[in-house]
């Protein structure tokens, strides 16, 4: 397999447009989905403009990235849900611990969170929404202490629902958040090479699992959620490139899928489409 190829392309393939990818209207006979958006490796600036302008358009994110001298990924969907919710950057992570302190108080707590940076000197990013349920959410994880994390929550009946890795290649460090599951079989992987996290795919695959999360760490390996949800129609790729990840979203276009998850880091991406 070729080091920017793809992982896989399962069923029919629906996606957008380009950067900065809004998706066109549905053709006849397709399925009914929201309007939506999405960018990548756009400026903190530029971020921050696309927020406050998505948001007054009436569009809310569903997952947010952020690597590489804070450049930022993101997915924003027009579907008339009442949920509140906020989108923060650019928080260092005691910026984000405060923001994550105030969240739980008034009932909100963060649903996608992503950082880069060193363990040290980490910037984060995160959506939090208004939610009820139980949940778990972590950062500055060591690859050991993340897996014992994802143990404990999943005996509590909570599944990983977001996931980023961050640090340095010889320091890698995890941010995740469990929340109360939907009932669905998954298990999740981390620290994985670019052969390992294929040859994962294609057992898994043959289980019926399929990969509903995916983080590029700094040393250039995967952690990935795995589910069997039965859904038929997605793609997952890995190891692309900025132009490479454009290319193949604009391959996508026009066949109704939208990406539902970006990841980033070192200019290496990897995404999913539903």
């Amino acid at each position: 397999m070729r080091t920017t190829g793809k992982i896989a392309l399962v069923a029919s393939v629906l996606a957008g447009a380009a950067a900065p990818m809004v998706a066109a209207a549905p053709a006849a006979g397709a399925r009914t989905a929201p309007a939506w958006v999405a960018y990548h490796g756009v400026s903190a600036g530029q971020s921050a403009a696309r927020v406050k302008r998505l948001k007054a358009q009436g569009y809310r994110p569903i997952t947010v990235n952020v690597s590489d001298g804070e450049r930022y990924a993101a997915v924003w969907v027009k579907d008339g849900a009442a949920t509140k919710w906020g989108i923060w950057q650019g928080m260092s992570a005691g910026a984000f611990q405060k923001r994550f302190d105030a969240g739980v108080k008034a009932g909100v707590r963060p649903v996608s969170v992503s950082a880069t940076g060193p363990a040290g000197s980490p910037v984060f990013t995160a959506i939090f929404e208004k939610r009820s349920g139980k949940f778990l959410a972590k950062s500055g994880l060591t690859g050991p202490r993340f897996a014992a994390a994802g143990k404990r929550a999943a005996s509590q009946g909570l599944t990983l629902t977001s996931i980023d890795a961050y640090g340095t290649a010889g320091d890698v460090r995890y941010v995740g958040v469990w929340s109360a599951g939907s009932g669905d079989a998954w298990s999740f992987t981390y620290g994985k090479t670019r052969r390992q996290h294929e040859a994962e795919f294609y057992a898994r695959k043959d289980q019926g699992y399929r990969p509903v999360k995916v983080a590029v760490a700094p040393d250039g390996t995967y952690a990935a959620v795995w589910r069997k949800d039965g859904v038929e129609d997605w793609a997952h790729y890995v190891d692309l490139s900025a132009s490479g990840y454009q290319k193949r979203f604009d391959d996508l276009k026009g066949k109704g899928f939208r990406p539902v998850q970006v990841n980033a880091e070192n200019g290496r991406y990897a995404a999913i489409w539903e």
